[in-house]
């Protein structure tokens, strides 16, 4: 018995069956509409082109109802009357083609709403994906940028380097050339004591 009623509470608790009870009473409420509409703006309309009639009470009598009527002025019904009611049945299927159409539009007007905030997300999700591309882009640029002025600098290092290696390396000829004439000099003075 625990079980079953483990079970039950499970059933109850569950969202579909709660959905499902909305959608009953919102059923049973819009059908309550629908009948006032038909019975209020369609059946007397429908009286007008019937004679007054409403639209419910039309019917074709196939026989008869055979009615005894007794000394005291009772009725009795000894048969009772068959008739087609196509009345009734044009007045459900007017009831089920105003259901249908108001569904119907019931139905558009929230495709129309979920289509237009799906592409409103869709929109807000494109304008985040190109910021955060915007933001990437930069962040890529900003990188490049630090490399090209990075590369820059050791370039110029290397420049100043090889030019301040060329100096020396002109110092240093400059220095054997003085040394080679000093040398000549001497010798050559060496040459004339001799």
């Amino acid at each position: 018995m625990k079980k079953f009623w483990a079970d039950f509470k499970k059933f109850i608790s569950r969202g579909n069956v709660v959905d499902m009870a909305v959608g009953v009473a919102v059923a049973s409420a819009f059908t309550a509409i629908v009948k006032a509409f038909t019975n209020g703006f369609i059946s007397p309309l429908l009286a007008l082109l019937s004679n007054g009639s409403e639209l419910a009470d039309l019917k074709w009598v196939v026989r008869e109802a055979v009615v005894e009527v007794s000394e005291e002025g009772v009725e009795t019904i000894v048969t009772a009357e068959v008739a087609i009611l196509w009345g009734a049945f044009l007045q459900a299927i007017f009831d089920f083609l105003i259901i249908a159409l108001a569904l119907f539009i019931m139905i558009r007007v929230v495709a129309g709403l979920s289509e237009r905030a799906k592409k409103i997300h869709e929109k807000m999700m494109e304008t985040i994906h190109e910021k955060e591309l915007a933001e990437k882009r930069a962040k890529e640029e900003e990188e490049k940028a630090k490399a090209e002025e990075e590369a820059r600098i050791a370039e110029e290092k290397a420049e100043a380097e090889r030019l301040k290696a060329e100096a020396a390396a002109e110092a240093e000829r400059e220095r054997l050339i003085r040394e080679e004439q000093l040398l000549t000099e001497i010798r050559d003075l060496l040459k004339e004591k001799k």
